[in-house]
């Protein structure tokens, strides 16, 4: 008797290789797209295409895995885009700051106008200072709730930065108000900082050595 054997499997290509930047192995590897495609077989041999299974990214250094989005992840745009955020939100945090105790003094201006040309190189006006108060008012977003999307990424410098810059604001005027006191406690809580260590990042600005 004699028997047709045929069925379907999938068979795997290596149309495009390249350099990306590896999730799992944090560097520039060497890749491989993988595509499986279903192929009829007769007798076991491939022989007519079917359907696409899948199709992936194989670092030939951790052999892992990925979506094929990988592709186009970019460390240092995301790094810049994060950067950009971070000084913005410290900006915000500032004049957060400025505002907690209910009254803008022109000392608390001038230090908002030193620090963010220090820390991201914003050449502010006392307008726009006094500009970013009354859209602090408004914001859909609070400044903690921005804070809080940017603490995973900051280590305990950048977290301690933040402390310090919005310190320097609230102590400009010559006092440090039981409100702006709690505004910054609140900021470290949200940063996972404990009151020990937003009081000794305090400390430093009110007594340097």
């Amino acid at each position: 008797m004699f028997f047709i054997i045929f069925g379907t499997r999938g068979v795997t290509t290596t149309p495009d290789r390249g350099t990306f930047h590896c999730p799992q192995c944090a560097t520039q590897r060497q890749y491989a797209t993988k595509r499986v495609r279903r192929f009829f077989t007769l007798y076991f041999i491939p022989l007519i295409p079917l359907d696409q299974v899948a199709q992936y990214v194989e670092c030939e250094g951790c052999r892992g895995t990925f979506n094929m989005s990988v592709l186009s992840f970019d460390p240092q745009a995301q790094h810049e885009a994060f950067m950009a955020e971070f000084q913005i939100a410290v900006r915000d945090v500032l004049v957060q700051t400025m505002l907690a105790d209910g009254d803008i003094s022109p000392k608390e201006v001038e230090a908002i106008q030193v620090i963010c040309a220090d820390i991201g190189g914003f050449q502010l006006t006392p307008e726009a200072v006094h500009t970013l108060a009354e859209q602090a008012t408004t914001r859909n977003e609070s400044v903690i709730d921005t804070i809080r999307r940017q603490a995973p990424m900051l280590n305990n410098n950048g977290k301690e930065a933040v402390i310090r810059a919005a310190a320097m604001v609230a102590i400009a005027d010559g006092e440090f108000d039981e409100r702006e006191q709690r505004f910054l406690a609140a900021l470290g809580r949200t940063m996972e900082m404990s009151d020990a260590h937003v009081h000794g990042v305090v400390s430093t600005v009110l007594q340097p050595a």
